[in-house]
């Protein structure tokens, strides 16, 4: 299910292309944008890392149709590190062909060791290990580069040119396409991260364990479907243990706490910290995509001017990502506050400790998202959709915007 209440709709005027992408994963390719001058391309294997010599291991992790943190995971037990001890600038799409820095804390004796090699299996390389002086956190990046495949478009290639060009240009007039969160925020196929947020803002971490084991999604294969309608009805880890998938990495993790501890919080901080924070980050990006929606189609659609409580963050209008540090003002807090009481949530629900411990304070999120070198790489036949035509376009973003939400913009 892919809830249109997740979601801000698209402001662009011009009639899309109507095609499909991620039809293979190498038709996303994303590129990190360290800075101006390192980009990180998942084609290239060997590359210079930025930073001055020093103690923390830094690499670049290519992987091909799997998610950020099942990667970390599997290099976490290929190399018999700490799982907790990897740390990225940001994840990258699953159903895609992406590049990123990671860094490792403690293994230079292992290294020089020769114990520490890189991997190489078919959805996960480890390349261009260097020792750098500091650690990579979240956010340390300038954006992400994009190569993007969109397939199966009816029209021929002189009328998707035409259709693009007229896109692209009038995103270039717009100047800014609404900065929300997308859809692989909350979960593409199962769009449940939200939901867990809502439950952990209350502190309830049992439902919180039940909505991300349990809860189904049609989309899912029917040995998926089968082990979660299990633990929803029965709740007993033992059990579904034996009948769920292996690539179910996280809930097995999680089951086989629940079983050896009996113990739903234990269950949950056993994950890895940067996952345990994607929950109320998900439910705080939530209540901003309504916020940007409410904003934009009742209160201002110029996004270059705050409205009354908005602040102006490094030269964009921003406004609250809410948590318990937040200070909400003026029109803000009546947008808010409305969403807030549909939501049955307070400003006080925020100062639970465990809110807290994971990362809600709050902070500031630009309104506008500004789209750099948007152009057309190539239009082709369709190698894949006989008798239809495809598009390659590239384009960069800063930090924390969605490839999804600009090319929504030029599909719909």
């Amino acid at each position: 299910m892919k809830s249109d209440d997740l979601l801000v709709p698209t402001i662009t005027r011009r009639k899309g292309i109507n095609g499909q992408i991620k039809q293979r994963s190498e038709d996303f390719i994303v590129r990190e944008k360290i800075d101006e001058t390192h980009t990180l391309d998942p084609r290239i294997e060997t590359h210079k890392l930025p930073g001055k010599k020093g103690l923390f291991l830094h690499f670049v992790l290519i992987k091909n149709n799997i998610d950020t943190s099942a990667a970390l995971d599997w290099i976490a037990n290929l190399w018999k590190v700490k799982r907790n001890d990897l740390s990225i600038a940001g994840t990258k799409d699953k159903r895609a062909f992406t590049a990123q820095r990671v860094s490792l804390w403690g293994v230079k004796k292992k290294y020089e060791e020769g114990k520490l090699k890189e991997i190489n299996l078919p959805k996960i390389k480890t390349k261009s290990l260097c020792f750098r002086i500091n650690e990579i956190r979240l956010g340390n990046l300038w954006g992400n580069a994009f190569q993007i495949t969109i397939r199966d478009i009816l029209t021929d290639m002189t009328q998707t040119k035409i259709k693009l060009e007229d896109k692209i240009s009038e995103i270039n007039d717009l100047r800014y396409l609404l900065n929300s969160f997308g859809q692989q925020r909350f979960g593409t196929i199962r769009p449940i991260t939200h939901l867990v947020g809502e439950k952990l803002i209350f502190g309830n971490i049992k439902e919180a364990l039940k909505i991300y084991i349990g809860k189904c999604y049609e989309d899912e294969s029917q040995e998926a479907l089968k082990a979660r309608r299990l633990y929803w009805e029965t709740e007993n880890p033992q059990e579904v243990l034996k009948i769920i998938p292996e690539h179910m990495h996280i809930e097995r993790k999680m089951l086989r706490e629940l079983q050896k501890h009996k113990n739903h919080k234990q269950a949950f901080f056993s994950l890895p910290l940067q996952f345990q924070k994607l929950f109320i980050h998900a439910y705080q990006s939530y209540i901003f995509n309504k916020y940007l929606k409410i904003r934009y189609e009742k209160y201002s659609k110029d996004l270059s001017k705050p409205i009354d409580g908005e602040k102006v963050v490094d030269n964009m209008v921003s406004a609250p990502l809410i948590g318990n540090k937040t200070e909400l003002l003026g029109q803000t807090e009546e947008i808010h506050s409305k969403i807030l009481k549909h939501e049955e949530v307070s400003m006080q629900d925020f100062n639970r400790p465990l809110v807290m411990k994971l990362g809600g304070r709050g902070s500031y999120r630009a309104l506008g998202m500004k789209v750099y070198n948007l152009k057309i790489d190539e239009i082709a036949e369709d190698e894949i959709n006989t008798g239809k035509t495809k598009a390659i376009l590239s384009f960069e973003l800063k930090k924390g915007s969605y490839a999804t939400e600009v090319l929504k913009e030029i599909i719909r």
